[in-house]
């Protein structure tokens, strides 16, 4: 299972309701459209995210490369509680990938686990519950680590 924060979405406003429209930035858009070669080895047959927008437009352009649907859940929103979460997570597959916010992943993880914008962690099944195994940093930054080191002036 694949559990994603959303990419950067710029600075949240003080209004709840703006703060749920929130759209991607700059670099929240690009993390997006990298998303389907960065998880190209995950095998994922169902997005499940948060209906705030920038969650949705997080991982629509890796919809479209999967020809799968967004599946929009409140158990993701930032203020659903981990037992809602942790509900959720034992009735999906596997091959799930859920987007949602550090605090749905702070909740979940009793705060123990801390998650980049567009950053995803591997999570498997473990005695009853869900545990993190891998983190994966976003693709803005994973290309940047690929990148050539500058030469010595």
């Amino acid at each position: 299972m694949l559990l994603l924060r959303h990419a950067s979405a710029g600075e949240r406003p003080s209004a709840a309701s703006l703060d749920r429209a929130r759209r991607l930035d700059r670099i929240g858009r690009a993390d997006a459209r990298s998303l389907p070669e960065a998880l190209a080895e995950h095998a994922i047959e169902r997005i499940v995210s948060s209906p705030h927008a920038r969650c949705v437009e997080t991982v629509q352009a890796l919809a479209r490369s999967r020809t799968l649907r967004v599946e929009l859940r409140d158990e993701l929103l930032p203020d659903a509680s981990a037992e809602d979460v942790r509900a959720l997570l034992d009735e999906l597959p596997d091959a799930t990938l859920l987007c949602t916010h550090r605090e749905t992943i702070a909740a979940l993880f009793g705060g123990a686990l801390t998650c980049e914008k567009g950053g995803t962690w591997l999570v498997e099944r473990r005695d009853g519950g869900h545990a993190p195994v891998a983190s994966l940093p976003p693709p803005s930054v994973a290309l940047r680590s690929h990148e050539p080191a500058a030469a010595p002036a």
